[in-house]
């Protein structure tokens, strides 16, 4: 089935009936009737059914109609993306994990630099691990930003050598976890793991996907789970239950001001931070400059 076809198909389906479709297409009524005819040819059923006093979709063209027209929406946005040669989108892309920085530094990007640009499309996702890993080697993100604990780091490479990938060292950090500020831990300059035994310890999408041997830092099991995949649901933890999250100690401006806080945890030893990048793809302008924010952003902290 062709594009045209499926024009074609959908404007006899608004209109109700071929003649009327064909004169909305500017085009001729055989012409619309033969598209329906090659179209159930293809298919093998009838698309219509037809009467006296006119034509109602079958059940099975019913079916084909919602997903023409899913095709359609799809072309149609193509269409609207790359149809105009004159201008050209900018485009930039990061992937992270949850509680790494990012963020603020590629707000100021877009403030410092991609504003004079009349079009552009950014995005930034956090992701489970295995998924900034994928989302980087497979070029539909610029830029991934990780962290680790130092004994994963063969594990990370040798997956990294199977995906043409490349990670980049930054820095050691210590590892915290993040309280709400009035938690009766956030008192004092450090936490202990022992201390850590009778609060709710909040993950984020800890499945059978998960890769924990990069960020498994906490030796003590956690006899209180609580799983979730975003951070307004994790922050909502933390807020009503007392709960804790354990990451990268860097906080968004916005986590600041809502008085979320980022104690060391003692006895937990560091994590390594660093970037993803496509091993033998030249770095662009904005993946150049997001890098320099973005270690400005862990200097801060």
């Amino acid at each position: 089935m062709t594009i045209q076809q499926m024009r074609y198909f959908l404007a006899v389906i608004y209109a109700g009936s071929v003649s009327k479709a064909a004169r909305q297409m500017y085009t001729t009524q055989s012409t619309v009737s033969v598209a329906i005819q090659n179209i159930e040819s293809e298919f093998g059923f009838e698309i219509f059914k037809r009467s006296s006093s006119g034509i109602d979709l079958t059940e099975r063209g019913a079916s084909l109609a919602v997903e023409v027209k899913r095709i359609l929406q799809q072309v149609d946005m193509l269409n609207a993306k790359y149809a105009d040669h004159t201008e050209q989108r900018m485009e930039f892309s990061v992937a992270t994990q949850h509680h790494m920085p990012g963020i603020d530094a590629l707000c100021r990007l877009i403030r410092e630099h991609m504003h004079i640009e009349e079009r552009y499309s950014v995005n930034f996702s956090e992701m489970r691990t295995t998924e900034v890993l994928d989302a980087v080697s497979t070029g539909k993100y610029d830029v991934g930003i990780l962290f680790l604990i130092p004994d994963s780091k063969n594990f990370l490479i040798h997956k990294l050598r199977l995906t043409g990938t490349v990670f980049n060292h930054i820095a050691y950090k210590p590892i915290h976890v993040y309280l709400r500020q009035g938690h009766p831990l956030a008192g004092g300059s450090v936490v202990y793991e022992e201390d850590l035994k009778n609060y709710p310890r909040v993950f984020y999408d800890r499945d059978i996907d998960t890769d924990t041997i990069f960020t498994d830092a906490l030796q003590r099991y956690s006899s209180r789970a609580i799983n979730v995949n975003d951070r307004a649901a994790a922050y909502m933890m933390l807020q009503e239950l007392d709960a804790f999250i354990l990451g990268s100690g860097y906080r968004t401006s916005s986590e600041r001001q809502g008085g979320i806080l980022a104690i060391p945890v003692a006895d937990c030893g560091t994590w390594e931070v660093g970037y993803l990048l496509k091993s033998k793809v030249e770095d662009s302008l904005l993946t150049r400059e997001f890098l320099a924010l973005f270690q400005e952003e862990l200097e801060r902290d």
